[in-house]
């Protein structure tokens, strides 16, 4: 026997080979880093906006992104995006979903809702992917989705209430702006059953850019009523740029490839994850306060996640950790 037969039929080969990430964990892997740098924009979009209008703040954050993408979709002429294979509607109604998502989320941002309150009442979306994939598809959700959903809410309920912002903000309305948080989560759940869909007919990068510089386009018109586009300081450029390469070129492109090779579900699963970074970027930029209940909300909210999976609870903590890390959590009978 070769040297290299009796190494394949060693257990460490195996366990090495057990560890070796496939495509859906690389792809999970990719979008935590995106869930992460959304969590981190919270911080940095409400800096922004408490000195520079919402809808100027965000037409230049789209449109860039958006024009970033599309260079880069079209950079290849071999590979440049057949928009006649995509359905106009369809394509249309992903940015409108994120259209009303970015400006609700970023209206409560600064009428006061703190980044790890809204981050959280943005993770609903997996209490709302499924339920928007039964008004899209008709299928009905199981009995776990009404168990992930009491979890899931009793979580957001608890950051809500103990995750306060660590010093008074520009505009006292966080009750308004909570419930504009809302609204954005059942927008960008809608968007993420539209992505699922759309993913199948054009490239990442071409889904990315064209989600961007629609919702960038919408809100042109709304420019005029809104304080127009005033010359951005440097933090308001700074926030820009990494508000729109960072967080939405970046981030829409991967979140496009990765639902290539991820179920509505995961990838819901993953941006459930958003809430803990926000939480943690607001306490090192002295914007949010937490304490024990906070995070035992968060604990919820993740056993939301869990409990929309299949299979015994310890495997369904294995598949958890699989997604976020991308290494695959061994039985014990395999060590």
């Amino acid at each position: 026997m070769e040297l290299h037969d009796i190494w394949l039929k060693t257990s460490a080969s195996r366990r090495i080979a057990a560890r070796r990430p496939n495509a859906a964990h690389l792809a999970a892997a990719a979008l935590l880093l995106v869930v992460a740098l959304w969590g981190v924009s919270f911080v940095v979009v409400r800096a922004a906006i408490s000195s520079y209008p919402v809808v100027g703040f965000l037409v230049l954050r789209f449109l860039i992104g958006g024009a970033t993408l599309m260079a880069i979709a079209y950079m290849r002429r071999s590979a440049r995006p057949a928009w006649r294979r995509v359905p106009p509607f369809s394509l249309v109604a992903v940015g409108m979903a994120l259209t009303v998502g970015y400006i609700t989320q970023t209206v409560g941002l600064d009428l006061g809702a703190s980044p790890g309150v809204a981050a959280t009442l943005t993770s609903l979306v997996v209490v709302l992917t499924p339920a928007w994939e039964w008004v899209v598809s008709g299928r009905t959700p199981d009995r776990r989705v009404a168990v992930s959903s009491l979890l899931a809410i009793g979580g957001t309920l608890l950051i809500c209430e103990t995750a306060a912002p660590a010093a008074a903000v520009a505009h006292g309305m966080p009750t308004v702006g909570i419930i504009l948080e809302v609204v954005s989560a059942t927008a960008f759940a809608l968007q993420v059953v539209l992505v699922g869909r759309l993913g199948k007919t054009l490239s990442a990068t071409a889904l990315g850019g064209g989600q961007l510089i629609l919702v960038g386009l919408f809100l042109v018109p709304a420019l005029p009523f809104a304080g127009g586009l005033p010359m951005p300081s440097a933090g308001v450029i700074a926030a820009v740029v990494f508000s729109a390469l960072g967080a939405s070129a970046f981030g829409f492109a991967v979140q496009a490839a990765a639902q290539k090779h991820l179920s509505t579900g995961t990838a819901a699963v993953v941006m459930a994850t958003e809430p803990g970074f926000a939480l943690l970027a607001g306490v090192t930029a002295g914007e949010q306060a937490i304490g024990a209940m906070a995070v035992v909300g968060f604990g919820l909210l993740l056993a939301g996640v869990v409990a929309q999976s299949d299979g015994p609870w310890g495997d369904r903590l294995r598949s958890l950790l699989a997604t976020l890390t991308g290494v695959r959590v061994l039985h014990r009978q395999e060590a």
